[in-house]
């Protein structure tokens, strides 16, 4: 059973790899303040280290990876400019594609939120705001309860899903030695699963929150990230997930 939950946990959690951003070239309503966290000239590559965090936020030995992200183009996708960035592992040599568009002083990051062979969901493809700086706090996703899901022989799932966002705080972090002023933005995702396996008169209830920082940088673009540590916890069982993170240690703005 834990190593089902593990799988699924992971395959939710995975959404929240945001990795960077871009703007909507047709918006008229961008402060230059904000906008200049966003340059999103196409062939501009930002080079991340990413690694995992250990139960006490504490990096993993042997987790390194060098993620190289780059705009490859701006083009039309369901109502914005979107922009097109690919991310290439140095470990295995993957290349993953992530959409992002900015308009209004918001970044939307384009999902396929739990839409898949476990979790199908209904007009799942979708623009979402994953920061926003005119505003303190914002709901993503108001909780859903999503249909039953089969765990194939463990017992049967009834997943409810939260998403909000919120702004965080101003710091200043050095990149290539050079300080540069950088906005939080915190992504919470909050789940509720209630497990139901055979030969056990009551259900399990899982509840926990997957907690996502992202830091954008003015004149850089998303030049941190890390996904916070956390722990599943119910009867008999516990169980400890490893977070990451991704530190900026390049860059090129064309």
């Amino acid at each position: 059973m834990q190593k089902s939950i593990r799988l699924l946990v992971l395959l939710f959690t995975a959404i929240f790899f945001l990795s960077s951003c871009s703007k909507d070239d047709s918006s008229t309503n961008v402060t230059p303040s904000n906008q200049s966290y966003f340059p999103t000239t196409v062939g501009s590559y930002w080079k991340y280290l990413e690694y995992e965090l250990d139960s006490l936020g504490v990096k993993v030995p042997g987790t390194e990876d060098t993620i190289t992200t780059t705009l490859a183009s701006i083009q039309p996708m369901q109502g914005k400019n979107a922009g097109i960035y690919l991310s290439t592992s140095s470990k295995n040599q993957t290349t993953d594609t992530s959409y992002y568009a900015f308009e209004n002083d918001k970044v939307y990051s384009f999902l396929s939120l739990f839409n898949n062979e476990f979790i199908p969901v209904e007009n799942a493809n979708q623009w979402i705001v994953v920061a926003d700086f005119n505003a303190t706090e914002w709901t993503i996703l108001k909780d859903t309860t999503l249909a039953e899901v089969d765990l194939q022989g463990v017992g049967k799932m009834t997943p409810t899903v939260g998403i909000k966002g919120r702004k965080g705080n101003k710091t200043d972090l050095v990149i290539k030695g050079k300080p540069y002023s950088a906005q939080e933005f915190i992504i919470t995702f909050s789940m509720k699963i209630k497990l139901s396996i055979p030969n056990v008169p009551l259900p399990i209830n899982l509840n926990f929150d997957v907690v996502q920082h992202t830091w954008y940088a003015q004149g850089v673009g998303m030049a941190k990230s890390r996904l916070d540590p956390f722990k599943i916890s119910a009867v008999l069982f516990e169980q400890y997930m490893n977070g990451n993170q991704s530190d900026l240690i390049d860059f090129n703005i064309k």
